[in-house]
């Protein structure tokens, strides 16, 4: 069985409300831990993500009546006081299992980091300026090719404990120079909570904060360069700026400044759907890479009707064979959703 590893919450917080509310419901010997922003940055989390190891996610989902959505592992959606939460569930031993266990550790290990640094302000006046960073510049979320909430978090803790003049960064007026430490990584940079080096084998290794040891990022030579591409475009952009909000300020929307190319828009019309491609879009990036100089928008576009849309460019003379490609690769997946001008 599965020792419980003690929350990383505010016991009056949303997160600790919710975690209650799922051990309600969950099956006996199930363990339900909390881990993401709701626990390294509570302030500022949409909403609450848990873990549940060792249960059966239909008897779960019903339980919670989440809608059950049915990708590997797992996971089922829904609201718990009028907070949004998102459940994971995990059984036995297998990597998949593994991999999300190690979840609710590397956020736990990012908070004892900060608190130890003694710079959990600074990180927490920060991270929502980050967050619109990577939203605007569409760099986040892992299925699509980049990395997550954690990724992102560790990536701005780091050097708040490592680099000499983050070290002493005051809230407020840390992201203009966590921008120009960004723009300073090249290919083979390894980034850790311990500090930086450079020689990875990977064109970029981000280090999990708890163990096992593994790559948070997982980017490949393409997404990797065009990170430190786009590093360095915000590190220009921003100038002279010295304050978060006055650094954020000057940083655009990838859609008003988008990347040269053709765009297409994967489009789905339902959240079962949104999920499974989520799930599965990683390996279709990296197959459109083949053909050049490929673009992932890490975000989803979400429309009140319940439409997604995942923008991809790709380049100008290759958009025919990216489409097909695209709509084989939704055939074989059975992603139901369509190929459309981005």
């Amino acid at each position: 069985m599965l020792a419980a590893m003690t929350d990383a919450v505010d016991p009056d917080s949303p997160a600790a409300r919710v975690l209650a509310r799922v051990r309600a419901v969950a099956a006996p010997g199930a363990v339900v831990e909390a881990y993401g922003s709701s626990v390294y940055a509570p302030a500022h989390a949409s909403d609450v993500d848990v873990l549940v190891s060792e249960d059966d996610p239909p008897r779960l989902a019903a339980a919670l009546g989440f809608a059950l959505i049915p990708t590997v592992p797992p996971r089922m959606h829904g609201v718990v006081e009028g907070v949004p939460v998102d459940v994971t569930v995990v059984s036995g031993d297998d990597e998949v299992a593994r991999k999300a266990q190690a979840g609710p550790r590397d956020a736990a290990r990012l908070v004892e980091h900060l608190r130890a640094h003694d710079r959990a302000a600074a990180f927490a006046a920060a991270w929502p300026h980050v967050r619109q960073f990577v939203e605007r510049r569409a760099l986040g979320k892992n299925g699509l090719g980049w990395f997550g909430s954690v990724g992102w978090a560790i990536l701005l803790a780091a050097p708040l404990a490592t680099d000499g003049a983050l070290r002493v960064a005051a809230p407020g007026a840390v992201v203009p120079g966590w921008l120009r430490w960004l723009a300073r990584l090249a290919p083979g940079a390894a980034v850790s909570l311990e500090g930086t080096r450079a020689g990875a084998a990977e064109p970029f290794y981000l280090a999990a904060p708890a163990p096992p040891a593994r790559d948070v990022a997982r980017l490949t030579k393409r997404a990797a360069a065009v990170l430190f591409a786009e590093a360095r475009a915000a590190a220009a952009a921003i100038g002279d700026a010295a304050t978060d909000a006055a650094a954020l300020a000057r940083i655009v929307d990838l859609a008003a400044d988008p990347p040269p190319g053709t765009t297409l828009a994967i489009v789905g019309d339902d959240d079962e759907t949104r999920g499974r491609y989520e799930g599965v879009a990683r390996g279709l990036v990296r197959e459109l890479e083949s053909l050049g100089a490929v673009r992932s928008w890490g975000r989803l576009e979400l429309d009140g009707d319940g439409t997604w849309r995942h923008r991809i460019t790709v380049p100008a003379h290759k958009a025919r064979s990216a489409r097909d490609a695209i709509d084989a690769w939704l055939t074989l997946v059975m992603v139901n959703a369509t190929v459309e001008p981005g």
